[in-house]
Parts: C-alpha cells; sequence; structure tokens
C-alpha cells in the first residue's frame, strides 16, 4: 500500500472510532435544597424573623416585637402599664420561627395567644423565612377567653392547604383605622403556640 493510502486509511479508522481522549461531559448541578425541618420545634416562637409596623401607627407604645416570643405572659393594666405583648398596628405584623418544622395533625395546629381584647388576626405558614408564605386564617377573632386581660384563637393549618410549617406570620385583621387614639392600636400578639409539640420542649425566654 501506497504511504499515501496508509495516510487516508489511518484518517478514517479514527474518525470512526473517535478521539481517544474525548473531552468529558459536564454534569449537571446537583447542589442539595436546604431543608428547613432539621430542627427540633418548640413548643413556643424561638425567634423574630420579620416585622413591620405602620408609620401611621406610631402612637403604640407596645412595639418590641420580641414580646410574642415564650409563652403566653401578658399581664398589668391599661393603658400604660401593660406587659408582654406586643400591638401590630394597622395591618401590622411579626413573623417567628418555630425552631423546627411542625405536621399537620387531626384538629388546630397553632394557638395564637391575644391580650387585652379579642381583636382578629389573619395567620400564614411557611417553610422559609422568605416565603412564599400560604395564607391559613383571614381575619379569625381571637376570643376564647383564658385570663382577664388574655385570650386566644385556635389555626388548622390545613385550613389553607398546608401539611407542615416552620414559620408562622401573624397578621393585624382589626384594621384599627390609624393614626388613632391608642396607645395599642391593633391586634396585640402576646404568644404563639405549636399544640403538637410538648411544652417541656419551651423554656422560659428573656422578655
Amino acid at each position: 500500500m501506497s504511504r499515501a493510502r496508509l495516510v487516508v486509511a489511518s484518517l478514517l479508522l479514527a474518525t470512526a472510532c473517535g478521539s481517544p481522549d474525548p473531552e468529558p461531559t459536564p454534569s449537571p448541578s446537583t447542589s442539595p435544597t436546604p431543608d428547613t425541618c432539621t430542627g427540633t420545634p418548640s413548643a413556643y416562637a424561638r425567634a423574630v424573623v420579620d416585622a413591620w409596623f405602620p408609620a401611621c401607627s406610631s402612637r403604640n407604645i407596645y412595639n418590641d416585637p420580641q414580646k410574642a416570643l415564650g409563652r403566653e405572659d401578658a399581664a398589668g393594666s391599661g393603658p400604660l402599664n401593660f406587659t408582654g405583648f406586643v400591638s401590630l398596628g394597622f395591618g401590622g405584623y411579626v413573623t417567628v420561627d418555630m425552631g423546627g418544622c411542625i405536621d399537620d395533625r387531626p384538629g388546630p395546629d397553632l394557638r395564637i395567644f391575644q391580650a387585652v381584647g379579642s381583636e382578629p388576626v389573619s395567620v400564614y405558614v411557611s417553610l422559609s423565612p422568605d416565603g412564599p408564605f400560604t395564607l391559613v386564617e383571614a381575619r379569625r377573632d381571637c376570643g376564647e377567653r383564658a385570663t382577664a386581660i388574655r385570650s386566644y384563637c385556635d389555626i388548622d393549618i390545613a385550613s389553607g392547604g398546608a401539611t407542615r410549617a416552620r414559620y408562622v406570620k401573624v397578621e393585624d385583621g382589626e384594621l384599627y383605622a390609624c393614626p388613632g387614639d391608642s396607645v395599642s392600636e391593633g391586634a396585640d400578639l402576646d404568644a404563639v403556640q405549636a399544640l403538637g409539640v410538648a411544652t417541656s420542649a419551651a423554656p422560659a425566654l428573656p422578655r
């Protein structure tokens, strides 16, 4: 065979068999999705992750969102000497972290403690502090009386189609016109309780 034919035959063989050192095909990204349900849930809200109060409710003097953490403990007398709750103002809200995920169970899953009155609240839940949030109750009256100044309402997260939740957003549903004549405008949030978690899992927090 001539040298020219030998070169052509070698080229044809290489083409048919492919390159001896092919470039590797990049693998698709397999970055894991963060699991927000790895923690152990507490019976009561453990941390505030977001809060918003309208500027027109600036007369509110009960405006510390940290007061929504831990066990229900609203006390005192009004209008200037209450303790243990945060007034949400017109459409204001506080979003809390339960420390881990709670699962839907038969009956109610959350108990929202309200102070002073029985103003309605809207409740949303999510698996992420950034949402999306699912509305599970809209403007629910919190009028089940627990003490002279404390009441509550029970929430079933399945009402909004949720099956698990870690973050709970409680929003004022009273929509008290502001600026108003009150130093505690809007719903007065005392505590958020996960009913399916033993209360022994909720040590008292500094208030």
